[in-house]
């Protein structure tokens, strides 16, 4: 099973855990039956997620509670079955003041 997006949360500073813990509860409750998987790094989140639409889903929500800003790009991958795939990158960059809004506590 691929994953057809990859949603990545950045910050230019450390992502506090109130922040973390509403990106999984929005991922949670936004992604519907896609399947997805946390990775955490540097400086941020990555959620990788089966379902292009559900990750723009949670997108939209991540900067309604938390702030931001959004980008997405997309990469060719292959043909597959006469289908061309892509691979859908989705970036939300919050704000630089932390944020005190939580999702789902």
């Amino acid at each position: 099973m691929g994953h057809d997006a990859i949603l990545q949360v950045r910050a230019d500073r450390e992502i506090t855990g109130d922040e973390t813990r509403s990106v999984s509860n929005i991922i949670e409750k936004y992604c519907g039956g896609a399947d997805y998987e946390f990775l955490d790094v540097k400086r941020g989140i990555d959620v990788y997620i089966t379902n292009v639409a559900s990750a723009r889903h949670a997108a939209a929500r991540i900067m309604k509670v938390l702030g931001g800003s959004k980008k997405e790009s997309s990469k060719y991958l292959r043909v597959e079955g006469g289908r061309v795939l892509y691979q859908f990158t989705i970036r939300v960059k919050l704000p630089q003041e932390a944020s005190g809004a939580r999702y789902g506590f």
